[in-house]
């Protein structure tokens, strides 16, 4: 019997797990990992997925996980400061 989760799917739930170790282990380099996995996924015409809940915010220091909040005079696309995406 097939497995019923898309490849799609079991791609980006692999990125997540990646994600996740990184932030475990305070691991930069799996971090960008990740990030590259997904943005080859991206350039390729799969959707990758959200990276940026994985990520620590350098705006107002949202943890990998959590949403960010408002800062003064930084913009917010989406609810996420777009620096958080772009690390």
């Amino acid at each position: 019997m097939p497995d019923p989760e898309s490849m799609e799917e079991r791609a980006k739930r692999a990125v997540r797990d990646v994600h996740r170790a990184a932030t475990r282990y305070q691991d930069e380099d799996l971090h960008q990992a990740a990030v590259e996995i997904s943005r080859m996924a991206g350039e390729l015409g799969h959707d990758p997925g959200s990276i940026q809940d994985w990520r620590r915010c350098p705006v107002c220091g949202a943890e990998p996980g959590a949403l960010c909040i408002q800062v003064p005079r930084h913009d917010m696309v989406d609810g996420v400061h777009p620096e958080r995406i772009r690390q």
